[in-house]
């Protein structure tokens, strides 16, 4: 008859660490009113990033649900106005460079 030492019993305790969260990152905010008039509701703008690679948000006050991404390189589009303040979080970049387009005033 073979002999066969009992089986072994082995137990793995992982430590019970959360998962981190994401970090938002903070609003950069920056004032158009240099190019932008006061009374304008949107303004077109191009947005370039700092890696390509890199996303930014770019939001005003009271939109915050309905920002615009922008994805680098570079790309356009249009971004809602409340006021002469927008901001914009990175996501994935470092710097970005804003050039206005154009821009849309309420209709009379």
């Amino acid at each position: 008859m073979d002999m066969h030492p009992p089986p072994a019993i082995v137990q793995i305790a992982q430590a019970e660490v959360p998962p981190e969260a994401p970090v938002e990152p903070t609003p950069i905010e920056v004032d158009v009113s240099k190019y932008i008039p006061d009374s304008a509701t949107a303004v077109t703008m191009i947005v370039t990033l700092t890696p390509p690679t890199g996303q930014a948000l770019v939001y005003a006050a009271g939109h915050e649900r309905d920002g615009t991404v922008f994805k680098g390189p570079r790309s356009i589009d249009e971004v809602k106005l409340s006021g002469p303040t927008i901001y914009v979080k990175l996501y994935g970049a470092t710097s970005f460079d804003i050039q206005y387009t154009n821009y849309r005033l309420p209709a009379n």
